[in-house]
C-alpha cells in the first residue's frame, strides 16, 4: 500500500531538489508533486486526501499561500522518502506564518479485522475425442479357377467327307471364374463415457494474519526540528 510523505520548503529551489533526491531513492517520478502558490485553496482537500487532518492540511495549504513550496510524495515505504527528506530544511507551516504556540499532533490506532466472504470458480472435466488409425488383418477363402491351354499332336487322315467341313473358322471360348476379396467397414459402438454433475458442501476454515496498531506515549528530551510529515 502507497504511503503519502510531505515536506515544506522555503523556495522552489530546495523542492526541486528534494524531489530529484526522492527519484534518485527509488520515488516513482510522477508521485512526487510540488505545490506552490498557484494551486489554491484546492490544496487542503488534497492534503486531507492523502491522510492529514483537516487542520493541518489548511494549516500547509496557508504556508504555500504565504509563499512556501509543499513537496508530496508517494511512495510503498515512507521510511525511506522521510529519510531522504529530513536531509534538507524543511519548515514547519507556523514558521513561514510567523505563528508560534501550542500544536497538535495525533496518531490513531488502527486494529484489522477479518472478514470472510465467498466467490464462485467455475471448473470441471472436459470429453474430448480423438481418432487414431491401426492395420487389422482377417483371413479370406477364395475359390479361383483357370483357363489352361493343352496341345496334342495327332497325325492321321481326313475322310474326304471330313475334310469338306475341316477347314472353316471358328472361335472356341471356355470362362473361368474367380472370387476377389470385398472389403467393407462398419462403426460399432464399444463404450461410452458420461458426466455428471452433483453438488456439495464442505465447510473449510480460512485462516489469515491481521495487523493491529498501538499508541505510545514517550518524553523526548531534545526538542525536535522541523520535518516532512506523513499519513498514519
Amino acid at each position: 500500500m502507497m504511503e503519502s510523505v510531505i515536506g515544506l520548503l522555503a523556495d522552489r529551489e530546495s523542492a526541486l531538489r528534494v524531489r530529484s533526491a526522492l527519484v534518485e531513492a527509488g520515488c516513482d517520478q510522477s508521485a512526487v508533486v510540488i505545490f506552490d502558490r498557484g494551486t489554491g485553496q484546492a490544496l487542503a482537500g488534497e492534503l486531507a486526501e492523502r491522510g492529514l487532518e483537516p487542520a493541518r492540511a489548511r494549516l500547509y495549504a496557508e504556508a504555500v499561500m504565504q509563499g512556501g513550496i509543499l513537496v508530496a510524495a508517494e511512495a510503498e515505504t515512507a521510511d525511506s522518502a522521510l529519510a531522504v527528506m529530513n536531509r534538507f530544511e524543511l519548515k514547519a507551516p507556523e514558521q513561514l506564518l510567523g505563528r508560534g504556540g501550542e500544536t497538535t499532533e495525533r496518531a490513531q490506532s488502527i486494529e484489522e479485522e477479518l472478514h470472510v466472504g465467498k466467490r464462485e470458480a467455475t471448473g470441471g472435466k472436459r470429453l474430448v475425442t480423438s481418432v487414431t488409425e491401426r492395420e487389422v488383418e482377417k483371413p479370406v477363402t477364395l475359390h479361383e479357377e483357370t483357363v489352361e491351354v493343352e496341345r496334342r499332336r495327332e497325325d492321321h487322315a481326313l475322310r474326304p467327307e471330313e475334310a469338306a467341313h475341316a477347314f472353316r473358322e471358328e472361335t472356341v471360348e471356355l470362362t473361368a471364374t474367380s472370387e476377389r476379396p470385398v472389403v467393407s467397414k462398419e462403426a460399432r459402438v464399444t463404450g461410452e463415457v458420461a458426466l455428471r454433475k452433483r453438488s456439495v458442501e464442505r465447510r473449510e476454515v480460512v485462516r489469515d494474519t491481521v495487523r493491529r496498531q498501538d499508541v505510545d506515549v514517550e518524553t523526548i528530551q531534545e526538542v525536535p526540528k522541523a520535518g516532512p510529515e506523513r499519513r498514519h
